[in-house]
């Protein structure tokens, strides 16, 4: 798959007493105390991450990586590509995921071209695996179209599928091939791992991002699940996904705070647990990243 992508690239152009129905909507309710600041914590974080993640149904499970990041870095001058898989790869490692072993298929591709709208026309005629079937991606066709015609930066995508303790429950052309029913309150029985991130980059709009910029924001939309469009005026605290709707000299150098807890946040969250769980999932992340660092653990804010 990634010496495809290379190709197309040379082409020119549960038990016990039962919660409330307020309790069990509230996933705040067993949050971690943070130095005093819980409640601003977690009002920042709950606010901040409606505004962040993507939308998807409050109990549906969130997508995400169950196997090790095997990263292909694509475009870049091998110097440049080092230095950019090496830092993703680091924060897949710090988020929990083990390290990947030699000569891994590619399930992460990070490409940077200078006509991304070609390469992904390309894609979809010759190599469809990389942009796979409406049915496992998280964006429609049209919309990544959209994006790319309208000259967006960075576009991303990401194939994944629903799975149970059997495997996978679709195959390939999204037909249901298995079933289970067994789920609780906090947990679903089907969980939904990750099976290939894209995320392109036009190499003609980036040409003021700094390196360690363009790894951390990858990382954001590989490892995590970003809403494609953000009201940066109504998000209270830095975030590298303004990278380029505030510019790089604005926006963050490197991966932010709360960018750290939402992933290190999602990561350790079982497989199968509901959306639902994320921010609690978060503030811990936050609670930890504050003890390892032993720094005062106020939330940065915007200034």
């Amino acid at each position: 798959m990634v010496i495809a992508v290379v190709a197309l690239l040379a082409v020119p152009a549960a038990a016990g007493a039962q919660p409330t129905a307020e309790e069990a909507t509230d996933p705040f309710r067993d949050g971690i105390e943070v130095l005093g600041q819980r409640e601003v914590a977690k009002k920042v974080l709950k606010d901040n991450l409606r505004e962040l993640m993507a939308p998807i149904p409050l109990f549906d499970v969130i997508p995400k990586f169950f196997q090790p990041l095997c990263l292909q870095v694509v475009g870049m001058a091998p110097d440049a590509s080092a230095i950019v898989s090496d830092r993703i790869n680091r924060t897949a490692l710090d988020v929990g995921l083990d390290p990947a072993k030699p000569n891994c298929r590619a399930n992460a591709l990070v490409v940077v071209v200078d006509d991304p709208r070609a390469l992904f026309e390309k894609m979809l005629t010759r190599r469809r695996g990389i942009v796979g079937i409406a049915e496992m991606r998280d964006v429609q066709t049209r919309q990544l179209r959209d994006e790319l015609r309208a000259r967006k930066p960075a576009v991303a995508w990401n194939l994944s599928n629903l799975a149970n303790s059997n495997g996978a429950t679709q195959d390939g052309e999204g037909f249901v091939i298995a079933t289970s029913i067994s789920a609780s309150r906090l947990t679903s029985n089907f969980y939904r791992p990750k099976s290939l991130s894209v995320v392109l980059f036009d190499s003609t709009r980036i040409k003021d991002v700094t390196l360690d910029q363009l790894a951390d924001y990858a990382a954001l939309h590989l490892l995590g699940s970003p809403r494609r469009q953000i009201d940066f005026d109504s998000v209270a605290v830095p975030s590298l996904l303004s990278l380029f709707a505030q510019g790089p000299e604005a926006a963050p150098s490197e991966l932010t705070q709360f960018d750290r807890a939402y992933l290190k946040g999602l990561y350790t969250l079982e497989a199968g647990a509901l959306r639902s769980r994320v921010p609690g999932a978060v503030l811990a992340g936050f609670a930890q990243q504050c003890e390892d660092q032993q720094d005062s653990c106020r939330m940065q804010l915007k200034k």
